[in-house]
């Protein structure tokens, strides 16, 4: 038999999770750039933003999750409120710091800050999100005690030197000064604190075993109170035109110069769009490892260089080929069977049942009649009657070599 160099690893249809989200980004890529508006409403986006994270906990509802805590959830107060205080301050870390990127690099290139991006996962440039990747790698080992290996720092060298070129390639011509640097090393500041953000809600899910609900609304808790104190300081500016405050003549000019239809058009669609793509980026994060993420991050960025940059520069398409390739290296869905790549791949490690080695993710866990609630428990609908969904407890690693036999 002809021996395949190139093959695919555990497939599974979670994986349809990180795909659904992928084009649920792109949408509104294309959305914030030609949907017919003249300025986007920080206002009005902090509000799509935190109620789509906060629909996640209509979840337990929609699928009948007990929402009681189990023996492993019971966590005290105390830590619980360390727990959650440290979840809400390492999101809002990462959003001042992308902030103050934005207002320096638009200072630098004499451009008014504007409110044009809705993204859930704001793209960034591909050397950025090169060190992202090695950051996500060195958070996960210290925080969730993931193992790395050849296929996976290959995969790593990869990337980073397509995403080198990438940028090269696609650079505008630019004043390398100390702003200029400024600038990058607070950009690789917030993917840096980003990284922790997401490792760290794996860390709760895996390790605290805390719903995968709550930990997404908690966050929009706080962009939803946020929205609410840029609304009041927006409702009682004495000088609404003349402010200093460039939010605040912005929320009343988007009023005043777009039309009704527009704006509950707009309002509408990136609302669906949100509540899509919230929940499913915690469920990614529950399901797979963190560095699934950087799927997203990945498409959302090649999205953008492609309708953002002339066409004499779109050859640079070979270079995000090689890219991707080397993500879904990273990521095992592609597993390369020579020189001994493939042998610490998660799939050939639970094949010869190694227990030596540490479980990343949760992907491998397939069954068409079985949902994961957390590490305890899980529905079973194997039953004819579907009205009849039990939840079971059961140990993990005894569920995973149930789901091997």
């Amino acid at each position: 038999m002809v021996q395949t160099y190139i093959t695919f690893g555990g497939l599974n249809k979670k994986l349809l999770l990180p795909l659904i989200l992928s084009l649920a980004q792109i949408i509104l890529i294309l959305v914030n750039k030609y949907y017919p508006e003249k300025e986007n409403n920080l206002i009005l986006q902090e509000y799509m933003l935190a109620l789509g994270e906060m629909s996640i906990k209509l979840l337990p509802f929609i699928l009948h999750i007990s929402n009681k805590a189990t023996p492993k959830e019971k966590i005290a107060k105390n830590k619980k409120c360390l727990h959650y205080f440290l979840l809400c301050f390492t999101f809002v870390l990462n959003q001042v710091i992308k902030t103050i990127a934005d207002l320096l690099e638009n200072s630098f290139n004499n451009k008014p800050f504007s409110y044009t991006e809705t993204n859930l996962f704001p793209t960034n440039d591909f050397i950025t999100m090169s060190f992202e990747m090695i950051c996500m790698v060195v958070v996960s080992i210290m925080m969730l005690k993931y193992k790395y290996y050849k296929h996976h720092i290959i995969s790593i060298i990869i990337f980073i030197i397509f995403g080198i070129i990438c940028d090269i390639y696609l650079m505008d011509d630019v004043n390398i000064d100390k702003i200029f640097f400024l600038i990058k090393f607070i950009r690789l500041l917030a993917v840096a604190v980003e990284a922790v953000f997401y490792c760290y809600q794996k860390y709760m899910m895996e390790v605290l075993f805390y719903p995968y609900w709550n930990i997404a609304f908690i966050p929009g808790v706080f962009m939803f109170v946020l929205a609410s104190v840029l609304l009041i300081l927006a409702l009682v500016a004495p000088d609404k035109e003349n402010t200093e405050m460039d939010f605040v003549i912005i929320f009343y000019k988007y009023f005043r110069e777009n039309d009704a239809g527009i704006i509950i058009g707009k309002v509408i669609i990136v609302f669906i769009l949100h509540v899509i793509m919230c929940p499913l980026s915690i469920l990614i994060l529950y399901y797979f490892s963190p560095n699934f993420i950087l799927i997203i991050f990945q498409l959302s960025s090649i999205t953008k260089s492609l309708i953002d940059n002339p066409k004499e520069k779109l050859y640079c398409i070979i270079f995000f080929v090689f890219q991707i390739i080397a993500l879904m290296i990273h990521l095992e869905i592609l597993e390369l069977n020579f020189c001994g790549l493939n042998k610490y791949t998660k799939r050939n490690i639970e094949e010869r049942g190694d227990d030596d080695v540490t479980f990343e993710g949760r992907d491998s866990s397939v069954s068409l009649n079985v949902f994961d609630l957390n590490k305890d428990y899980y529905l079973d609908n194997t039953e004819k009657n579907e009205k009849n969904i039990e939840m079971n407890e059961f140990s993990y690693k005894n569920r995973m070599s149930t789901f091997d036999n």
